[in-house]
């Protein structure tokens, strides 16, 4: 490797695959452009992780050590810190309060610091820790509703967090995968925040969109409006789960399976001609035989509407499918699928859109235009936006636009 800028890399650990992202830093870790250059990519097949948790060190090692050492030969220039995503059912979201009385006439910066602080000042279970506390909204002598109360006139100021912990051991597992792996980890980021950097932008946030990830072993479903964080929830089925169907509705290997679907599947029915035809393995070594490409068409198309249909559950009891201008935005490697926007969009009757990065980003933005580097992508990003927030100036005031529904209070 050569010497040049400090760099940093996103790292996204998923059940199928493991991605990575280089990005560089400016001298220093003190400036930065205005858009975040990608200098390199790397992505490796993941081992030794299920569901999101690591489960056999050495083999995540390996997955890690490949994605990382990827993406710095591209970048040619080495990480010097890792921001990597955790997920997984060990996740838990909640929300916490915290009241203060304001100091002066008026809503300052050091009230807002004080009312964080009592709100995220809750108990942590030895089992678990605090990955963010991420500010909601606020109540200025109470009028509720308040997205920014600094310099208001008040007496009282309420703050609501939203709080996301993580499992001690998954996380400890995780740090030390990447540390075997030559690599230190600066921070753990809950992936879907960091994926929701990546292909939203505010204004969708604001006006309320409902991101979906499709990933390897699970689909992550996060709901913004008004610029909140308003539901989160995982379905325990992905993109392996519509490999499987395949394995059993056409009778032959996972990765047969895997490479059909990535190949020659098609999310819908009425995306492909009737009389198409696919050779697959036969039953002995060394046969082939014939099946309708329809075939392999309605297996994907079933569980991907069954899927869709339980987000759609959510949402209505939630009363929020009249209220996401926005539409839902799908991503991660199981939304690569063609034709999967159309039956999404059949199943919501709301604009359905494939999320990829590519937005504010410079280098080798070609590299990134992929779904499955939404996560690794957004944790670069939110890896750059922390190490420059005691940097001031452009950098940081263009950052603060980007991700101030994304700030995080230690």
């Amino acid at each position: 490797m050569i010497g040049g800028p400090r760099c940093l890399a996103g790292l996204d650990i998923g059940s199928t695959s493991t991605t990575a992202v280089v990005v560089e830093l400016g001298p220093g870790w003190e400036t930065t452009p205005e858009r975040v250059r990608v200098l390199g990519v790397g992505v490796a097949h993941t081992e030794g992780v299920r569901n999101r948790n690591v489960t056999h060190i050495e083999a995540a090692t390996e997955s890690v050590r490949e994605a990382l050492r990827d993406a710095e030969d591209m970048a040619g220039l080495e990480a010097g810190v890792v921001y990597a995503g955790v997920a997984g059912d060990h996740i838990d979201v909640g929300s916490s309060s915290g009241v203060v009385a304001v100091s002066g006439d008026e809503v300052d910066q050091g009230d807002l610091d004080r009312v964080h602080e009592v709100a995220r000042a809750i108990v942590i279970p030895p089992d678990r820790e605090l990955l963010h506390a991420i500010p909601q909204d606020y109540m200025v002598d109470g009028q509720a509703g308040i997205q920014d109360p600094r310099g208001m006139e008040a007496t009282r100021l309420e703050s609501e967090v939203c709080v996301v912990t993580a499992g001690t051991p998954a996380c400890q597992n995780m740090r030390k995968a990447i540390d075997r792996a030559g690599y230190r980890t600066e921070e753990l980021v809950f992936s879907p925040l960091a994926t929701s950097l990546a292909v939203l932008t505010d204004d969708a946030r604001q006006a309320g969109v409902v991101l979906l990830e499709i990933g390897g072993a699970a689909t992550e479903m996060m709901v913004y409006r008004d610029g909140r964080l308003h539901l989160v929830a995982t379905l325990p089925w992905g993109g392996v789960t519509v490999t499987n169907d395949i394995v059993k509705g056409l009778g032959i290997p996972l990765a047969d399976a895997e490479d059909l679907k990535r190949s020659r599947g098609n999310a819908s029915t009425r995306g492909v001609e009737a009389d198409e035809t696919l050779e697959i393995a036969g039953p002995t070594p060394g046969r082939t035989r014939e099946v309708s490409r329809e075939l392999l068409a309605h297996i994907i198309e079933q569980r991907l509407d069954e899927m869709f249909g339980l987000v759609y559950e959510a949402l209505e009891e939630k009363q929020l499918l009249g209220a996401l201008p926005g539409g839902v935005v799908l991503t991660g490697g199981g939304a690569s699928l063609e034709g999967i926007v159309e039956l999404a969009q059949t199943v919501f009757n709301m604009p359905v859109t494939l999320g990829q990065p590519g937005a504010g980003l410079d280098g080798v933005v070609e590299a990134t235009r992929d779904p499955r580097l939404s996560t690794a992508v957004g944790l670069a990003m939110y890896g750059q936006m922390r190490a420059q927030e005691t940097g001031g100036g452009l950098a940081q005031r263009t950052f603060s636009r980007l991700t101030g529904w994304l700030r995080d209070f230690f």
